[in-house]
C-alpha cells in the first residue's frame, strides 16, 4: 500500500464519521452542540489529508 492509498483509506473514515456526527446531531438534540464540534473536529482532519494526497501527487 502507498502513503496515498493509505490516506485516500484515512478520508473516506473522516468522511463517514461526518455524516455519521451530522446525522446524530440531527437525531439527538441533547448532545447536538457534543456531536457538532466532533464533526469539525473531523472536517479539519479531513482537510488535512486531502492536503497531503495533493502534496504527494503533484510533484
Amino acid at each position: 500500500m502507498t502513503p496515498v492509498e493509505a490516506l485516500e483509506i484515512a478520508l473516506s473514515k473522516e468522511e463517514g464519521s461526518i455524516k455519521l456526527y451530522r446525522r446524530f446531531s440531527e437525531e439527538h438534540p441533547a448532545i447536538k452542540e457534543l456531536l457538532l464540534s466532533l464533526l469539525n473536529e473531523e472536517e479539519k482532519h479531513k482537510k488535512l489529508i486531502e492536503g497531503k494526497i495533493v502534496a504527494l501527487t503533484t510533484k
